[in-house]
């Protein structure tokens, strides 16, 4: 005959004063991680629609007609238009030509490569630009599927401009430096 001995476990508290010396070392250093960290911002203006017809006075609309600057970034290049005509495109041919405008500046690179892509070609179509059309500010992004991000970044910092420094700009304290090109991205959907 087997003899039971009871055993009484005992429990334990569970000691927390270690976990909460971890976590008040934690929470200053994360707070002066996040102000150590500089912050870097990119303007981004979401499309504009409007459903009411506008209420313009004859007298002051514009005879100018807007740019309408596009830039579709494909694989192979950069395709650029500018009121609805492709840049260097024929008269005879139609502005959705699927050949770019500005081809890759390392054409055998892998995609993920955004060097491969000619930005100082591109900063320069957009300086012509902007000398035909000094007011306008709006440049209208779109990429294929396949496009990193990266590429997408690298654009938006051609056609504002290498010299651009919008810092002050924005804040109000000055009016936007002469050396900024087309500094409001809108950027859309895969739309060529």
């Amino acid at each position: 005959m087997a003899r039971k001995s009871k055993v009484e476990l005992k429990a334990e508290e569970a000691n927390m004063l270690p976990v909460m010396n971890i976590m008040f070392l934690l929470i200053p250093a994360l707070l002066l991680a996040m102000e150590v960290a500089s912050m870097a911002a990119i303007s981004v203006s979401p499309p504009k629609f409007s459903a009411a017809p506008s209420k313009e006075k004859p007298e002051e609309k514009k005879d100018e007609e807007p740019l309408k600057l596009k830039v579709f970034i494909m694989e192979d290049g950069f395709r650029v238009s500018a009121a609805g005509q492709q840049d260097g495109a024929d008269a005879g041919k139609s502005a959705d030509s699927a050949r770019p405008t500005i081809p890759l500046a390392k054409p055998g690179a892998p995609l993920e490569d955004h060097d491969r892509y000619d930005y100082a070609a591109l900063e320069a179509k957009a300086r012509e630009y902007k000398v035909q059309k000094p007011t306008e500010t709006v440049v209208t992004l779109s990429a294929e599927n396949s496009i990193p991000m990266q590429v997408l970044i690298g654009t938006m910092d051609a056609m504002r401009g290498a010299d651009c420094k919008l810092l002050k700009a924005m804040s109000g304290e000055e009016d936007v430096p002469k050396e900024c090109l087309f500094w409001q991205p809108i950027v859309e959907a895969g739309a060529g």
